[in-house]
């Protein structure tokens, strides 16, 4: 191939790799599921203590309950740090110890009844964002990328399944996200490390993927992941030690610093783009190359329909506004309902001579 022939590979086309791939936009959308559940739960339904960490704990005890390690090994984690996750949500009264009865001399986790009444109140508030990605993207859309994302799910043994069935409480798109996007973590984390990374950490995701071609705020990201500046600064000092991150006055606000790749940074953007490829790769040879396709497109739409990570990658205030605008209308048609919206829209357009 002459060099006149060969596909460019300069740095737009590794950004604009890195910000449109199915990996992104599947962690994206489920980030998103995840903010706006956890939102509703705390919120609206009285659970005020509620940590989103605790959700993989409270979804995979099944209606029977779980042995310890039994946990602990499909979340791929040591028994004892699960044992110290659980401590938490045990004491926020979500799980509970009781004897097993399959062994007497060993115990078992079990959902409490405010356990059950979370998980109920979750389910519900899973099927109406489905609805609502169902309105975005399509229904039928919507439920042919479920069933390939079920696929997925099943054959990498994403749910327990050992005592009872069904093992999930909920098939669709929303029941399905959450635990597809650790695997997806994960799976990048260790692909990547393996291209010459080793000192990659799960947590550093929460900065890496939100640090654009324009550097990242400290605050932007801590309001995108919904967790607290001092979170997100402690995780950036990791990656400045490592020599990934660097950090510079921000031009814009001079309260502010700028979160910037180095060159090792670069490098590491480059070898997670192929990891992804990998990635997307392995997830066609599971549900098919059609199916993924399919998969991958519903959720680009998704992800560009619900305006998410504008402001990571458009450094333009007014993208930023955009967005707000976007997301502020899509709640308030969520909280409405689709008439409600119609008429408020309405009345905003041509509103009254007493309602200016």
């Amino acid at each position: 191939m002459s060099a006149a022939t060969q596909p460019a590979r300069g740095p737009d086309t590794l950004w604009e790799r890195y910000r449109d791939n199915f990996s992104r936009h599947l962690i994206g959308v489920s980030r998103y599921l995840q903010t706006r559940m956890m939102h509703t739960l705390q919120q609206e339904c009285g659970h005020g203590d509620l940590r989103l960490g605790f959700a993989p704990y409270i979804t995979l005890l099944g209606e029977n309950g779980r042995r310890l390690s039994e946990l602990a090994e499909t979340l791929g984690i040591s028994r004892q740090a699960c044992n110290q996750a659980v401590k938490q949500v045990e004491a926020a009264g979500y799980i509970g110890r009781t004897p097993d009865p399959l062994d007497g001399r060993a115990r078992q986790l079990v959902l409490t009844e405010h356990g059950r009444q979370l998980r109920r109140d979750g389910v519900r508030i899973v099927r109406e964002l489905d609805a609502r990605f169902a309105a975005l993207a399509g229904r039928e859309a919507v439920d042919d990328a479920a069933r390939t994302l079920g696929a997925l799910y099943a054959h990498l043994g994403l749910g327990l399944g050992a005592r009872d069935e069904p093992t999930l409480l909920y098939g669709g798109m929303g029941g399905l996200l959450p635990r597809l996007s650790d695997y997806t973590l994960h799976r990048l984390m260790t692909l990547t490390a393996g291209r010459g990374h080793p000192g990659l950490k799960l947590s550093f995701g929460q900065v890496l993927t939100l640090v654009g071609p324009a550097g990242g705020r400290i605050q932007q990201i801590a309001a995108i992941q919904d967790v607290s500046k001092q979170a997100i600064s402690a995780i950036a000092t990791e990656l400045e030690e490592l020599g990934y991150l660097r950090r510079e006055a921000d031009p814009a606000d001079a309260r502010q610093v700028l979160l910037l790749f180095t060159a090792r940074g670069e490098e590491l953007i480059a070898d997670s783009v192929a990891s992804v490829g990998d990635l997307e790769a392995e997830f066609a040879d599971i549900a098919g190359g059609g199916a993924f396709a399919r998969t991958r497109t519903t959720l680009r739409t998704l992800y560009e329909q619900l305006c998410l990570e504008r402001e990571v990658f458009d450094g333009e205030i007014e993208h930023s506004v955009s967005g707000d605008i976007d997301a502020l209308a899509l709640e308030l048609q969520q909280r409405l309902g689709d008439e409600a919206s119609k008429a408020l829209g309405r009345l905003l357009l041509n509103p009254g001579p007493n309602e200016v």
